[in-house]
């Protein structure tokens, strides 16, 4: 364990948020214009838990940041929120080339009710673990020509589909899927050109491995925008060398790693948007070093 915490102590180049870019789309992302944009077309009236920043967000990042050179993870569906404003632009990417509907979002999604959404997002009555699949084909069923649906455990479905232009994580609520997807998604990457959107990165306290892996990745990633809480959006700069995509990295992190890690994660930001990060690292050292 000693030299992978001699790997992380290494100085870095900073990592800075993009004021502008060679990369017209990136700057255009950096710069913010999407957060005056209408809300999506398709999200207008879905049910969904993320803030309409996000919504428009990804509309963006498929409509104008996507190129078709990869494809588009959708990794925590829920009932179609972040599908449908994927979809409202990739749609819109698509017309732009006189293209017809393609399957190019993978939808990933347990698809089964959990305790806590019981009389907020569904009947009390409704049992934990009954299926979600009916409610979100109906909200998805005009654009099931550009989703491909992907059901069940996400660990459970190595991913063989080739390179991923924009991933959009919204499934890592436990650091094994987390690694997951450190060991599955992030080799597909595509250097100088894939966003990664971190949906719980700004969110509350229990999520600290997702501050963990990006910033153990901080040579690799720029960080471009956030919707100010939840997401955060990275973009792959620069390729990451095939030996450090283990994936134990958060199972098998010492304590003295994810401290260096956390500190250095919660410098980047200010006020309530570093509070969230130091309660979140708090939070993990607790849970799994007893404080």
């Amino acid at each position: 364990m000693i030299p992978h915490i001699l790997e992380i102590l290494r100085v870095r180049r900073p990592r800075r948020r993009h004021a502008g870019s060679k990369n017209p789309r990136l700057a255009a992302l950096a710069a913010g214009d999407w957060r005056s944009a209408p809300i999506p077309t398709l999200s207008q009236g879905a049910v969904t838990m993320l803030l309409t920043d996000e919504l428009k967000l990804l509309d963006h990042l498929a409509g104008e940041y996507f190129s078709g050179e990869g494809t588009i993870i959708d990794a925590g569906c829920f009932l179609g929120g972040s599908t449908l404003a994927l979809a409202n632009g990739l749609r819109r990417y698509l017309a732009r080339r006189g293209l017809a509907d393609q399957p190019l979002i993978h939808s990933f999604d347990l698809f089964a009710v959990e305790d806590w959404t019981r009389g907020i997002y569904f009947p009390k009555e409704i049992a934990a673990g009954a299926s979600t699949r009916q409610r979100f084909d109906m909200a998805t069923r005009d654009i099931a020509g550009l989703i491909k649906v992907q059901a069940g455990d996400i660990t459970a479905q190595p991913w063989t589909g080739g390179p991923i232009e924009i991933l959009f994580i919204d499934v890592a609520k436990h650091w094994t899927v987390c690694d997951w997807i450190t060991a599955n998604f992030f080799p597909t990457l595509i250097p100088g050109k894939s966003i990664v959107v971190q949906q719980d990165y700004l969110f509350g306290s229990w999520t600290g491995w997702l501050h963990l892996t990006m910033e153990y990745f901080a040579d690799n990633f720029d960080i471009i925008t956030d919707t100010e809480r939840n997401s955060v959006v990275f973009h792959y700069a620069r390729e990451i060398a095939p030996e450090r995509l283990r994936g134990d990295l958060i199972e098998n992190m010492t304590e003295a790693a994810a401290r260096t890690l956390f500190a250095r994660a919660a410098a980047r930001w200010q006020g309530e948007q570093r509070a969230i990060l130091q309660s979140a690292a708090a939070h993990y050292l607790e849970m799994r070093h007893g404080g």
